[in-house]
Protein backbone atom coordinates (compact mmCIF):
# COMPACT_ATOMS: atom_id res chain seq x y z
CA UNK A 1 0.00 0.00 0.00
CA UNK A 2 2.56 2.27 0.65
CA UNK A 3 3.49 1.81 -2.97
CA UNK A 4 0.63 3.36 -4.30
CA UNK A 5 0.41 6.34 -2.32
CA UNK A 6 4.09 7.61 -3.52
CA UNK A 7 4.28 10.05 -5.92
CA UNK A 8 5.36 8.89 -9.46
CA UNK A 9 9.13 10.20 -9.57
CA UNK A 10 9.90 13.23 -11.42
CA UNK A 11 11.83 13.10 -14.88
CA UNK A 12 15.71 13.75 -14.02
CA UNK A 13 16.24 17.68 -14.77
CA UNK A 14 18.32 16.96 -17.96
CA UNK A 15 15.15 15.84 -19.53
CA UNK A 16 12.98 18.65 -18.97
CA UNK A 17 13.77 20.83 -21.31
CA UNK A 18 13.45 18.54 -23.64
CA UNK A 19 9.96 18.12 -22.48
CA UNK A 20 9.71 22.01 -22.61
CA UNK A 21 11.10 22.42 -25.82
CA UNK A 22 8.68 19.92 -27.43
CA UNK A 23 5.70 21.32 -26.04
CA UNK A 24 7.06 25.36 -27.32
CA UNK A 25 6.91 23.20 -30.56
CA UNK A 26 3.27 21.96 -30.62
CA UNK A 27 2.60 25.33 -29.56
CA UNK A 28 4.09 27.09 -32.22
CA UNK A 29 2.84 24.69 -34.48
CA UNK A 30 -1.21 25.22 -33.20
CA UNK A 31 -0.32 29.24 -33.50
CA UNK A 32 0.34 28.59 -37.02
CA UNK A 33 -2.53 26.26 -37.40
CA UNK A 34 -4.64 29.15 -36.08
CA UNK A 35 -2.61 31.69 -38.31
CA UNK A 36 -3.48 30.02 -41.23
CA UNK A 37 -6.97 28.94 -40.56
CA UNK A 38 -7.86 32.87 -39.62
CA UNK A 39 -6.59 33.88 -43.09
CA UNK A 40 -8.58 31.08 -44.45
CA UNK A 41 -11.85 32.61 -42.76
CA UNK A 42 -10.48 36.35 -43.96
CA UNK A 43 -10.43 35.14 -47.28
CA UNK A 44 -13.80 33.42 -47.30
CA UNK A 45 -15.07 36.48 -45.81
CA UNK A 46 -13.97 38.46 -48.30
CA UNK A 47 -14.92 36.15 -51.32
CA UNK A 48 -18.90 36.22 -49.33
CA UNK A 49 -18.43 40.24 -49.26
CA UNK A 50 -17.12 40.15 -53.50
CA UNK A 51 -20.13 38.05 -53.52
CA UNK A 52 -22.61 39.71 -52.11
CA UNK A 53 -21.33 43.40 -53.48
CA UNK A 54 -21.60 41.69 -57.17
CA UNK A 55 -25.59 40.34 -56.16
CA UNK A 56 -26.15 44.08 -55.11
CA UNK A 57 -25.23 45.32 -58.42
CA UNK A 58 -26.97 43.02 -60.01
CA UNK A 59 -30.06 43.81 -58.15
CA UNK A 60 -29.39 47.23 -58.64
CA UNK A 61 -29.42 46.79 -62.67
CA UNK A 62 -32.33 44.91 -62.88
CA UNK A 63 -33.84 47.83 -60.70
CA UNK A 64 -32.98 50.37 -63.17
CA UNK A 65 -33.75 48.73 -65.86
CA UNK A 66 -37.42 47.90 -64.12
CA UNK A 67 -37.77 51.14 -63.60
CA UNK A 68 -36.41 52.60 -67.02
CA UNK A 69 -39.52 50.29 -68.26
CA UNK A 70 -42.00 51.32 -65.68
CA UNK A 71 -40.70 54.94 -66.59
CA UNK A 72 -40.97 54.59 -70.21
CA UNK A 73 -44.58 53.05 -69.88
CA UNK A 74 -46.06 55.82 -67.66
CA UNK A 75 -44.69 58.06 -70.20
CA UNK A 76 -46.43 56.29 -73.20
CA UNK A 77 -49.82 56.77 -70.60
CA UNK A 78 -49.62 60.01 -69.94
CA UNK A 79 -48.77 61.01 -73.63
CA UNK A 80 -51.90 58.92 -74.47
CA UNK A 81 -53.82 60.37 -71.74
CA UNK A 82 -52.75 63.79 -73.12
CA UNK A 83 -53.77 63.44 -76.95
CA UNK A 84 -57.07 62.03 -75.26
CA UNK A 85 -57.65 65.09 -73.22
CA UNK A 86 -56.45 67.32 -76.38
CA UNK A 87 -58.93 65.40 -78.41
CA UNK A 88 -61.63 65.59 -75.83
CA UNK A 89 -60.91 69.42 -75.87
CA UNK A 90 -61.25 69.92 -78.75
CA UNK A 91 -64.62 68.23 -79.88
CA UNK A 92 -65.87 69.98 -76.87
CA UNK A 93 -64.13 73.32 -78.03
CA UNK A 94 -66.51 72.71 -81.59
CA UNK A 95 -69.87 71.88 -79.29
CA UNK A 96 -69.68 74.86 -77.68
CA UNK A 97 -69.04 76.65 -80.69
CA UNK A 98 -71.93 75.31 -82.49
CA UNK A 99 -74.01 75.70 -79.26
CA UNK A 100 -72.94 79.31 -79.13
CA UNK A 101 -73.76 80.09 -82.76
CA UNK A 102 -77.25 77.91 -82.76
CA UNK A 103 -78.32 80.16 -79.39
CA UNK A 104 -76.91 83.39 -81.05
CA UNK A 105 -79.27 82.50 -83.96
CA UNK A 106 -82.56 81.89 -81.60
CA UNK A 107 -81.26 85.04 -79.66
CA UNK A 108 -80.93 87.45 -82.53
CA UNK A 109 -84.36 86.13 -84.16
CA UNK A 110 -86.09 86.47 -80.57
CA UNK A 111 -84.66 90.07 -79.82
CA UNK A 112 -85.50 91.01 -83.60
CA UNK A 113 -89.00 89.84 -82.62
CA UNK A 114 -88.56 91.64 -79.58
CA UNK A 115 -87.97 95.13 -81.17
CA UNK A 116 -90.34 94.93 -83.36
CA UNK A 117 -93.23 93.52 -81.11
CA UNK A 118 -92.20 96.47 -79.31
CA UNK A 119 -92.47 99.04 -82.40
CA UNK A 120 -95.86 97.58 -83.32
CA UNK A 121 -97.11 98.13 -79.47
CA UNK A 122 -95.02 101.96 -79.67
CA UNK A 123 -97.05 102.14 -82.70
CA UNK A 124 -100.84 101.14 -81.43
CA UNK A 125 -100.06 102.98 -77.92
CA UNK A 126 -99.32 106.44 -80.19
CA UNK A 127 -102.34 105.63 -82.38
CA UNK A 128 -104.60 105.38 -79.28
CA UNK A 129 -103.58 108.53 -77.74
CA UNK A 130 -104.07 110.49 -80.98
CA UNK A 131 -107.37 109.12 -81.03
Amino acid sequence: MTEASTPPPSPPPEQLPWGISYLREDIQDLRQDLRENIQGVRREIQEVRQETRQEFQEVRQEMRQEFQGVRQEMHQGFHALNGRIDGTSKSLGVRIDELNRSLGDRLDSRFTWTIATMVALAGVIVAVIKL
